[in-house]
């Protein structure tokens, strides 16, 4: 059956090549009693790999399309279930159950929404493998510098994020402009970082510490009411240059700054 991608969709699916497709198999750890949603599922070239593997396989799929393609090859499976609606607005806890595992490859136009939502459901999401664009992988899994952002301390105060292989654009149809990335996050059972700094404060800082990339850690932090000496004293405790920027600290430095300069309220 013959299918137009459309744009609108950010529709890039990946062929049937059985080495790729059996590379995320093998690094997604998939076990016979996984629950498994894979996002976008496409025309399913990597559903058709996961339905005899799993327990359970939902699928969301946003384009009408393509829903007599995946019916037509799956819907005999009885471990099969088809949504068809958007990610962003299907209520997740209609259809899964907790311990559910991601495995997908998302549309990149949408990435942080969905990598949102993902987060937003760890109570029944444990961990996702997802495809994303290279540069937004090497930004989620970056250790320190500039590559780290917003998104890569917003998925480190969840989870444990870890860029597994890249996948050259040429295994993809239609062709994109960029290679993508396959990577893994997994969502903090034990809420590590929550029971330590609420949510609010946690992003109110780390929002000030990115709000302008060129300026140090000071500077940023000034425009939250801090005098700059004050800055200063309270990086000095953990040894932190006052010339430092946001990108080379860690989280576990983020968390001690914020308790810092909390208690001194």
């Amino acid at each position: 059956m013959s299918f137009n991608h459309k744009k609108k969709y950010g529709q890039n699916f990946l062929n049937d090549e059985f080495e790729v497709l059996n590379k995320i198999i093998e690094v997604s750890d998939i076990k016979s009693e996984d629950n498994i949603l894979e996002i976008g599922p496409g025309q399913g070239a990597l559903t058709s790999m996961l339905i005899d593997k799993v327990k359970k396989l939902t699928c969301i799929e946003i384009d009408s399309d393509l829903e007599k393609i995946l019916q037509k090859k799956f819907s005999n499976k009885q471990n099969f279930e088809l949504v068809m609606g958007d990610i962003l607005e299907v209520d997740l806890k209609k259809y899964l159950t907790p311990h559910t595992k991601v495995v997908a490859n998302i549309p990149y136009y949408i990435t942080s929404p969905i990598i949102n939502k993902i987060i937003e459901h760890r109570d029944l999401i444990d961990e996702a493998y997802i495809m994303v664009q290279k540069e937004v992988g090497e930004r989620i899994c970056a250790r320190e510098g500039k590559e780290r952002s917003i998104l890569t301390l917003a998925v480190e105060y969840y989870g444990e994020a870890k860029y597994l292989f890249t996948i050259p654009r040429e295994h993809f149809k239609p062709v994109p402009n960029v290679d993508s990335a396959f990577i893994k996050i997994r969502l903090y059972e034990d809420q590590k970082y929550q029971k330590k700094i609420s949510e609010d404060l946690f992003f109110k800082y780390v929002k000030a510490a990115f709000s302008n990339k060129r300026k140090n850690i000071v500077n940023n932090f000034s425009t939250l009411g801090y005098s700059k000496d004050y800055i200063k004293e309270i990086l000095k405790k953990i040894e932190i240059s006052e010339n430092e920027r946001a990108e080379n600290i860690s989280i576990d430095n983020f968390i001690r700054l914020i308790e810092l300069f909390e208690v001194s309220k």
